[in-house]
């Protein structure tokens, strides 16, 4: 998915790669509290499997620290629908916002509509630095944008002959997207020209960038559209993988699969299974269950004066392939797992702020 500027490893990484592991900050209770603290909104940005697999972390974590979630979403990826999510989510006396914004633009308004009514916010993704110093922003919770991208970028570099490459982004305007495909050029080796317009890749050839908006059946079609401009067309790399399953249909309705090698990121199921199944080469995979529990227990340390504010906090990530895709950050555990991370130390805020 997942939807945001960005962030250098050598493009030797290892196979395996962890970003940010999580930090010894303190750990949290996992017992179940019964009387409730109070409701936590949470804003879905679009309808993408990755919100609500965040959402059912935020859940999760809130039913043990005693908080009710209430889920406001955005089927549409509309700002207009955002604003009036987050006018519901203060009439309703929320003691904290929590989850995805679509954009920059957008992320400023539900920023400074929150602080106005002095509901502290945590989101996850659409980190800028200058958000940070403002008072009632708890913090960020995102991959680090651009390493994240980069041993997808490295593995295609050692793993593949050359030839045409091609992305799918997710949707534009975040920053995300836009961090993901200037990691994933820089693992590939590319390099701006003398005009700063055109990348240089060494053995590749980067032709064509569209925007599947992080949804399945729009990959699907941008990536006729590549091929259809691109017949020789030899690596995609889809920023998502519910992108990539539109992506990898479209490469076998036009009988490209075996020619176009297909990377991806994020580790959802039905990515792990590709990789299993070998249509789909390498991902680097975080967790969205992961990240909105996270969240949830980072907003409550806060609201108990156990943290500080303005901070950015990394995902734990791992870059997988065929041959340690067992490794990869789940995105359903089950309830015991869950109640181990419950446990498990918060991790430290980046420091200095990027």
């Amino acid at each position: 998915m997942l939807k945001v500027p960005r962030f250098a490893i050598s493009a030797a990484a290892a196979v395996v790669m962890v970003v940010a592991p999580l930090g010894l900050m303190g750990s949290a209770s996992a017992s179940t509290s019964h009387a409730s603290k109070g409701t936590i909104a949470f804003l879905r940005s679009g309808p993408d499997l990755y919100y609500q697999y965040g959402l059912k972390g935020a859940e999760a974590a809130a039913k043990r620290l005693g908080y009710t979630i209430k889920d406001y979403p955005n089927p549409n990826v509309s700002p207009a629908q955002e604003k009036t999510n987050v006018e519901n989510a203060i009439a309703s006396h929320v003691v904290a916002i929590d989850g995805y914004s679509v954009g920059l633009s957008t992320e400023t308004a539900t920023i400074d509509a929150a602080n106005a009514a002095h509901i502290p916010i945590f989101l996850m993704y659409g980190y800028s630095k200058s958000y940070i110093n403002n008072k009632d922003v708890i913090g960020f919770e995102q991959v680090n944008l651009e390493k994240y991208s980069m041993p997808v970028g490295a593995y295609v570099k050692s793993h593949s002959s050359g030839g045409q490459v091609a992305i799918i982004t997710g949707q534009l305007g975040r920053g995300d997207a836009e961090g993901y495909r200037t990691g994933f050029l820089e693992g590939l080796g590319c390099g701006m020209d003398t005009s700063g317009a055109t990348k240089k890749c060494g053995k590749f050839d980067y032709v064509d960038q569209e925007s599947g908006g992080w949804l399945r059946p729009t990959a699907f079609t941008k990536t006729q559209d590549i091929i259809a401009k691109y017949p020789n067309l030899k690596v995609l790399f889809v920023e998502n993988e519910d992108m990539a399953v539109g992506a990898h249909s479209a490469l076998v309705a036009a009988h490209k699969a075996k020619q176009v090698m297909l990377v991806s990121q994020n580790g959802a199921p039905y990515g792990l299974a590709g990789i299993k199944a070998g249509w789909l080469t390498a991902s680097d995979t975080c967790s969205p269950f992961l990240e909105g529990l996270v969240s949830v227990r980072l907003t409550d340390a806060y609201l108990r004066h156990k943290i500080s504010g303005d901070h950015l906090y990394y995902s734990y990530t791992v870059f997988v392939t065929k041959k340690n895709v067992n490794q990869a950050v789940g995105w359903n555990p089950g309830n015991a797992e869950v109640s181990k991370l419950m446990t498990r130390a918060l991790p430290k805020p980046v420091s200095p702020n990027p």
